[in-house]
């Protein structure tokens, strides 16, 4: 058992990390198809990541210690077994059970040829059930869609990992196709179990009213994130010629008003600024993005310059002054929008004061 447990924890270890990686993508997936995040369904995926992982690790780990596989070989060593139902032969030649004897059928248990082939049935049972209840495939598409998977995992201990070991350092076996393939037709077939007992998935979205759902920081940081990476490269393009403060009235004033509130970056997340009706005012995006640009940030822009320049003419109590200030600015800031992540109601100061707000489009 010890050969599956290493490469298990491993693929446990691994996991936050390409979790981590996969993140922003999925949320934009999920925010742009969805409009929102389903805590079951970001659950549901996550947990397919972790086993896809898991049974990749399987059949590649663990990894020989030398590149040159081909060295530590006997002359003649068997890279390829197209032999079909050679798994039978394999068990019926070493195991220990006796027809006459039911004392021994337990043993079959303990032997490493059944163990082998129930371990090959086994690893992506999983792969049918998710494919059949999240995926809501077919039995023919889960049957061909696993025989894929297992034609990817022997090809990829054929090839010695994609060429990186000089020879196979596992048998590419026909067997394993067979029962790997075996094993997600039978994850399909008790698929209904799953779907009695767990939500249905596609009805996951039936109730939920996305114009009444409040739009959340993680959200909102992201759009924000692509907004402002648009804005560095046009700065590091054209700032000769276009300066910081003409860049946010042309990007987030003029451009969130004639496109009634979206911005590259809102867009992408399927949000907008609103207002008090259908159609967003000039006033008042002017007033939601002058409190927050030109206002707050200005602010923190003028403090720093103005405390650099004192500094260099040795007035310390100005410098020290206008450092303190950002900070009790900034501290302030942080702390409101700290209340607004634990509060049911989003709204920030500056949306406030220009009555207006982010809605799901």
């Amino acid at each position: 058992m010890s050969e599956y447990i290493f490469p298990i924890k491993i693929a446990i270890i691994c996991f936050p990390f390409i979790a981590l990686i996969i993140t922003l993508p999925f949320l934009i997936y999920q925010y742009r198809k969805h409009g929102y995040i389903n805590i079951f369904r970001a659950f549901l995926l996550y947990s397919f990541l972790l086993y896809l992982l898991v049974a990749y690790y399987l059949i590649i780990l663990p990894l020989p210690k030398t590149r040159d596989v081909l060295s530590f070989q006997k002359p003649n060593t068997q890279h390829i077994q197209l032999k079909p139902f050679r798994f039978i032969t394999e068990i019926l030649k070493y195991t220990q059970v006796h027809k006459s004897h039911p004392k021994t059928y337990l043993h079959i248990f303990k032997e490493r040829a059944f163990l082998q082939a129930a371990f090959n049935a086994i690893l992506l049972t999983p792969l049918g059930i998710y494919l059949s209840y999240y995926f809501n495939k077919s039995f023919i598409k889960t049957v061909f869609i696993c025989f894929c998977t297992s034609l990817f995992f022997e090809l990829t201990q054929l090839s010695g990992l994609y060429g990186y070991y000089n020879a196979p350092y596992r048998l590419f076996d026909v067997d394993d196709l067979f029962l790997n393939t075996l094993g997600g037709a039978i994850g399909y077939m008790i698929s209904p179990i799953f779907k009695s007992i767990l939500p249905n998935v596609r009805k996951l979205d039936e109730k939920v009213q996305l114009e009444l759902l409040p739009v959340g920081f993680i959200r909102r940081g992201i759009s924000l994130m692509f907004d402002w990476g648009i804005f560095i490269v046009f700065w590091i393009i054209s700032r000769e010629y276009l300066k910081p403060y003409i860049f946010v009235f042309l990007y987030f004033i003029l451009l969130t008003y004639f496109t009634n509130g979206r911005t590259f970056g809102k867009w992408l997340l399927r949000v907008r600024v609103a207002g008090k009706g259908k159609k967003l005012k000039f006033k008042e995006v002017l007033v939601r993005y002058t409190l927050l640009y030109y206002v707050f940030f200005g602010m923190n822009y003028l403090a720093f310059i103005t405390s650099s320049i004192s500094s260099r003419m040795s007035h310390r109590t100005i410098s020290y002054f206008l450092i303190i200030l950002i900070i009790l600015i900034d501290a302030v800031a942080f702390l409101h929008l700290i209340a607004r992540c634990f509060s049911s109601n989003k709204r920030l100061i500056y949306e406030k004061i220009s009555r207006t707000t982010l809605k799901i489009t």
